[in-house]
């Protein structure tokens, strides 16, 4: 295979990866919009809000699974041998092998920030819920199991208990 292809199956490669990055961050900016929540929302409208945010809570397990093995994918084809058999050629091949490997670990950080905003969004909408049913609690109220079920989210929720390194080491 000449450089030229080479270079040509390298740059097909990462347009897919890029493709297929931008199909995930929409797919998790689309769960996101989900979890909007008005201001002036109805109780039922709270309680529905409730059920899609436990769903969501456990897509974020699934979501550190895709994005790992999107780019698990990617490193499995860099296997020595087959970088063996390009380097030997010349400089510019190894350079194109290069540029490959810095594409993949920039791809990396954006799957990570991606999963990592989408934790802090679900984060943000149980401490929300939390200070919510805390106020409704307060005033004798009872509440709803969905709402516990959130409630409790709260009281053990992964995110309140690791750091953005610990979390992000998950993916």
């Amino acid at each position: 295979m000449n450089l030229t292809e080479f270079r040509m199956r390298a740059m097909n490669d990462e347009v897919q990866m890029i493709e297929d990055f931008n199909f995930f961050e929409q797919k998790v900016a689309s769960f996101k919009k989900d979890l909007y929540l008005s201001p002036y929302a109805k109780i039922n409208e709270i309680l529905a809000w409730c059920e899609l945010l436990i769903k969501y809570e456990k897509q974020i397990d699934l979501l550190c699974l895709e994005a790992k093995q999107a780019i698990q994918d990617k490193l499995n084809k860099l296997n020595p041998d087959t970088i063996e058999s390009h380097a030997s050629v010349d400089d510019k091949t190894i350079s194109v092998w290069s540029d490959y490997v810095l594409e993949l670990l920039e791809l990396d950080r954006r799957y990570q920030d991606v999963v990592y905003s989408f934790c802090v969004s679900v984060d943000n909408c149980v401490r929300y819920l939390v200070s919510y049913t805390d106020e409704l609690a307060k005033y004798g109220f009872s509440l709803p199991q969905i709402m516990v079920k959130v409630r409790d989210l709260g009281t053990f929720h992964w995110l309140n208990k690791q750091s953005k390194a610990q979390l992000l080491g998950c993916i």
